[in-house]
């Protein structure tokens, strides 16, 4: 299967693609992961990227689509894809990469979250920088904030400040919203709730994903 998620900022999509890759054995390939990475290392893609991310800006879809060409040609047979494509252009180019390695995409997944929702959830969200875990800074009330998983001490990304989540949601109405629409033609989108508990969002995705499965 080749699956997108799609959302708004803190929809919830990197929870629960972690979630999807562990019950179904796609790889999972986050763009902001990609691009993290890349500004870690310092190379030359994550040198062009840095400036826009810190902004809440998007990345030119030039540095996107090598990070994503990268991983998916030659690769295994099953991806899921979050956080790309973020765009009209994105999905046509998507669609031109999947084309010419035979394969097709099955089926997008748009998580809803309400704007007020999406906000409260950015202002207070902090991540583990070595599992990767998120959480919410309300389930520490009196607590060091340190990852439940490995200990490690917790953070705010550096795109998750009051500037950035509005640029951030702007950024997403212009350009991503479309994209509902875009897919929806296609037949392939379906939406989820995503203001439910993660566990109610992920068993509604594996039904959905149960019936791709089963046709392949």
């Amino acid at each position: 299967m080749i699956i997108v998620l799609l959302g708004p900022p803190g929809a919830g999509k990197g929870t629960q693609a972690k979630k999807i890759e562990g019950e179904f054995g796609l790889t999972h390939v986050a763009t902001g992961d990609l691009l993290r990475e890349a500004v870690r290392r310092e190379t030359s893609l994550g040198k062009q990227a840095q400036d826009f991310m810190l902004r809440g800006r998007l990345v030119p879809d030039r540095i996107i689509l090598d990070l994503i060409r990268n991983k998916i040609r030659g690769g295994a047979s099953g991806f899921l894809l979050d956080g790309f494509p973020r765009n009209i252009i994105q999905a046509e180019e998507l669609g031109e990469l999947l084309e010419a390695e035979n394969k097709k995409l099955d089926l997008v997944i748009n998580l809803e979250v309400n704007h007020n929702e999406v906000i409260d959830r950015l202002n207070g969200r902090v991540i583990c920088p070595e599992c990767g875990k998120t959480y919410n800074v309300d389930h520490f009330v009196d607590q060091p904030l340190v990852c439940k998983d490995c200990g490690s001490r917790l953070s705010q990304r550096s795109d998750d400040n009051p500037d950035a989540i509005e640029e951030r949601l702007k950024v997403y109405l212009r350009h991503t919203l479309p994209l509902i629409d875009y897919y929806k033609e296609k037949g392939i989108l379906v939406s989820v709730s995503g203001e439910r508990s993660p566990q109610e969002v992920f068993h509604r995705i594996v039904d959905l994903l149960q019936k791709v499965e089963d046709v392949h």
